[in-house]
């Protein structure tokens, strides 16, 4: 028997919150950024330079958030906006992923 995950409108409004912190802190460091609403609803973060891109979504639910790419890579702690900004800002840099 499947299992069927909705996701609730507060769920997805504290993804939206936690994803434009990140924002906010990668902007604040000077990383080209751009937050991206989907059709589905989700809200993911555009990370980008000149050469390679990344792609970051915040998952979770029942108040433990964690940042994620599209790849699957755990980058941390969603309470952890400026240390994945950094991490992010150094995957840029490096073009690692």
């Amino acid at each position: 028997m499947k299992r069927l995950v909705t996701i609730t409108q507060s769920e997805l409004a504290e993804r939206r919150a936690r994803l434009l912190r990140l924002h906010y802190e990668l902007k604040r460091i000077g990383v080209n950024v751009r937050a991206r609403k989907p059709r589905n609803g989700r809200w993911k973060l555009k990370v980008r330079n000149k050469s390679w891109s990344e792609t970051v979504l915040c998952a979770g639910a029942d108040g433990a958030y964690a940042y994620v790419t599209a790849h699957g890579r755990l980058l941390g702690s969603a309470d952890e906006a400026r240390y994945v900004a950094r991490l992010l800002a150094w995957m840029l840099e490096r073009r690692q992923r």
